[in-house]
């Protein structure tokens, strides 16, 4: 990633065989092997194996005659990042943080909106309750203007985002040399749908409590 490529060993040419080869077998091989470790070994038992092979080449590299093999070693090294991964793992929780935190002032601004709204609308929900309309059904006309808000704002955000967020992950991992592979899974996305309409739903319970205790008598007298 960024620093070199992996090619097979038997891609090399002749010349470049016999540059690298040497009269000490031991010496000779790869500079570097990458393991796979098998799925359900754990992590510790795999690390200690591969350490006891470290050893033994270690072992190998001492012995071999006139001190030829005393500059190398063998070393078990964990999962290599470029310095740019390792650095975006230094910032911890605060995508999710700022995540939260904008899903927060979305609550409050459809909050807000309602209220406004509900305000602005004190006369006409007035009127629907002197020719019939009781307490308990304006709870629910007021839930369903939260669902059409929040609806609109899952059908137009949700879409949006998917397509930027791929794009800034695109840059993101093209500018360290990584293979792009933005996924967004079909649940993530049933999962923000359904906890917008339901945050909204829950906010709207402030404005709808406070129509319904409000007196369609004095609103109407007022106007």
């Amino acid at each position: 990633m960024g620093v070199g490529g992996i090619i097979s060993k038997h891609l090399a040419s002749a010349t470049m065989r016999k540059f690298i080869s040497s009269p000490c077998a031991t010496l000779n091989g790869p500079k570097m092997v990458l393991v796979r470790i098998r799925h359900g070994v754990s992590l510790s038992r795999a690390r200690s194996s591969l350490e006891k092979i470290a050893n033994v080449g270690n072992r190998a590299l001492y012995a071999v005659p006139n001190g030829l093999g005393g500059g190398d070693s063998v070393g078990v090294l964990s999962v290599q990042y470029p310095a740019q991964i390792e650095n975006y793992r230094s910032i911890g929780a605060t995508p999710a943080v700022l995540a939260l935190t904008l899903a927060a002032g979305a609550v409050v601004a459809i909050a807000l909106t309602l209220i406004a709204s509900v305000h602005r609308r004190r006369r006409d929900l007035a009127l629907l309750r002197a020719l019939g309309f009781l307490r308990r059904q304006l709870m629910p006309t007021i839930a369903w203007q939260a669902s059409v808000v929040a609806f609109v704002g899952v059908a137009l955000g949700v879409p949006i985002g998917i397509i930027i967020g791929r794009w800034l992950w695109t840059l993101f991992a093209n500018s360290v040399d990584a293979v792009p592979e933005p996924t967004v899974t079909a649940l993530t996305v049933v999962i923000v749908a359904l906890s917008a309409l339901v945050l909204a739903n829950i906010v709207a319970a402030l404005p709808g409590r406070s129509t319904e205790r409000t007196s369609t008598a004095d609103v109407l007298r007022g106007e």
